[in-house]
Protein backbone atom coordinates (compact mmCIF):
# COMPACT_ATOMS: atom_id res chain seq x y z
CA UNK A 1 0.00 0.00 0.00
CA UNK A 2 1.10 3.54 -0.60
CA UNK A 3 1.86 5.88 2.25
CA UNK A 4 -1.57 7.47 1.88
CA UNK A 5 -3.32 4.13 2.39
CA UNK A 6 -4.44 3.71 -1.22
CA UNK A 7 -3.09 1.27 -3.72
CA UNK A 8 -1.77 2.54 -7.04
CA UNK A 9 -4.87 1.11 -8.76
CA UNK A 10 -7.13 3.13 -6.52
CA UNK A 11 -5.18 6.31 -7.18
CA UNK A 12 -5.46 5.75 -10.94
CA UNK A 13 -9.19 5.23 -10.64
CA UNK A 14 -9.52 8.41 -8.60
CA UNK A 15 -7.60 10.46 -11.13
CA UNK A 16 -9.62 8.95 -13.98
CA UNK A 17 -12.79 9.94 -12.19
CA UNK A 18 -11.60 13.50 -11.72
CA UNK A 19 -11.00 13.87 -15.47
CA UNK A 20 -14.71 13.37 -16.18
CA UNK A 21 -16.72 16.56 -16.59
CA UNK A 22 -18.21 17.54 -13.28
CA UNK A 23 -21.89 18.21 -13.02
CA UNK A 24 -22.49 21.07 -10.67
CA UNK A 25 -24.81 20.34 -7.80
CA UNK A 26 -28.34 21.09 -8.91
CA UNK A 27 -27.40 21.14 -12.60
CA UNK A 28 -29.61 19.07 -14.86
CA UNK A 29 -28.19 16.12 -16.75
CA UNK A 30 -29.08 15.91 -20.46
CA UNK A 31 -31.53 13.05 -19.88
CA UNK A 32 -33.26 15.04 -17.14
CA UNK A 33 -33.55 18.04 -19.45
CA UNK A 34 -35.03 15.91 -22.23
CA UNK A 35 -37.49 14.36 -19.82
CA UNK A 36 -38.55 17.75 -18.47
CA UNK A 37 -38.97 19.06 -22.02
CA UNK A 38 -41.06 16.01 -22.99
CA UNK A 39 -43.24 16.44 -19.89
CA UNK A 40 -43.68 20.14 -20.54
CA UNK A 41 -44.16 20.14 -24.33
CA UNK A 42 -45.25 16.71 -25.54
CA UNK A 43 -46.96 14.98 -22.63
CA UNK A 44 -49.93 17.40 -22.30
CA UNK A 45 -50.78 17.03 -26.00
CA UNK A 46 -50.51 13.24 -25.91
CA UNK A 47 -52.56 12.96 -22.70
CA UNK A 48 -55.31 15.18 -24.15
CA UNK A 49 -55.40 13.06 -27.32
CA UNK A 50 -55.54 9.83 -25.28
CA UNK A 51 -58.28 11.17 -23.02
CA UNK A 52 -60.24 12.25 -26.08
CA UNK A 53 -60.05 8.65 -27.26
CA UNK A 54 -61.74 7.44 -24.06
CA UNK A 55 -65.10 9.01 -24.90
CA UNK A 56 -67.65 6.25 -24.82
CA UNK A 57 -65.28 3.71 -23.30
CA UNK A 58 -67.03 0.86 -21.51
CA UNK A 59 -65.84 -1.79 -19.11
CA UNK A 60 -64.25 -4.48 -21.22
CA UNK A 61 -61.77 -7.24 -20.63
CA UNK A 62 -58.73 -5.23 -21.77
CA UNK A 63 -59.59 -2.35 -19.41
CA UNK A 64 -60.22 -4.57 -16.37
CA UNK A 65 -57.01 -6.50 -17.04
CA UNK A 66 -55.04 -3.23 -17.26
CA UNK A 67 -56.54 -1.99 -13.97
CA UNK A 68 -55.84 -5.28 -12.21
CA UNK A 69 -52.29 -5.33 -13.56
CA UNK A 70 -51.71 -1.83 -12.17
CA UNK A 71 -52.93 -3.02 -8.77
CA UNK A 72 -50.33 -5.84 -8.76
CA UNK A 73 -52.70 -8.67 -7.95
CA UNK A 74 -51.17 -11.88 -6.66
CA UNK A 75 -52.15 -15.56 -6.46
CA UNK A 76 -54.63 -14.81 -3.70
CA UNK A 77 -56.81 -12.96 -6.19
CA UNK A 78 -57.66 -16.09 -8.15
CA UNK A 79 -58.00 -18.09 -4.93
CA UNK A 80 -60.48 -15.58 -3.47
CA UNK A 81 -62.55 -15.03 -6.61
CA UNK A 82 -62.27 -18.53 -8.00
CA UNK A 83 -61.31 -17.14 -11.42
CA UNK A 84 -58.25 -15.81 -13.17
CA UNK A 85 -58.46 -12.16 -14.30
CA UNK A 86 -58.86 -13.22 -17.94
CA UNK A 87 -61.84 -15.41 -17.04
CA UNK A 88 -63.93 -12.71 -15.38
CA UNK A 89 -67.38 -11.87 -16.69
CA UNK A 90 -68.32 -8.19 -16.99
CA UNK A 91 -70.74 -8.51 -14.05
CA UNK A 92 -67.73 -9.50 -11.88
CA UNK A 93 -65.54 -6.49 -12.75
CA UNK A 94 -66.59 -4.28 -9.82
CA UNK A 95 -66.01 -7.09 -7.33
CA UNK A 96 -62.66 -7.92 -8.94
CA UNK A 97 -61.45 -4.34 -8.53
CA UNK A 98 -62.64 -4.27 -4.91
CA UNK A 99 -60.82 -7.55 -4.19
CA UNK A 100 -57.64 -6.28 -5.87
CA UNK A 101 -57.78 -3.07 -3.81
CA UNK A 102 -58.32 -5.04 -0.60
CA UNK A 103 -55.35 -7.30 -1.40
CA UNK A 104 -53.18 -4.33 -2.32
CA UNK A 105 -53.91 -2.60 0.97
CA UNK A 106 -53.95 -5.67 3.20
CA UNK A 107 -50.33 -5.55 4.35
CA UNK A 108 -50.87 -3.05 7.18
CA UNK A 109 -53.91 -2.98 9.48
CA UNK A 110 -54.41 0.80 9.21
CA UNK A 111 -54.13 0.74 5.43
CA UNK A 112 -56.65 -2.10 5.17
CA UNK A 113 -59.06 -0.36 7.52
CA UNK A 114 -58.78 2.83 5.46
CA UNK A 115 -59.47 0.95 2.20
CA UNK A 116 -62.46 -0.88 3.69
CA UNK A 117 -63.84 2.47 4.84
CA UNK A 118 -63.29 3.94 1.36
CA UNK A 119 -65.16 1.01 -0.17
CA UNK A 120 -67.83 1.34 2.55
CA UNK A 121 -67.30 -2.29 3.51
CA UNK A 122 -67.46 -3.80 6.97
CA UNK A 123 -65.61 -6.90 8.01
CA UNK A 124 -67.80 -9.90 8.64
CA UNK A 125 -67.11 -11.54 11.98
CA UNK A 126 -63.75 -13.13 11.46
Amino acid sequence: MSPRGKSAGTRRLSSARSSRPRVEKGAARPADTATRRWRRDTRPRLVRAAVSGTKGIRWRRSLIEAVLEELYIDDHFEELLGRAPGDLRPDQYARAIAVALILRHSWHPDDLACMLKSLKLRLADA
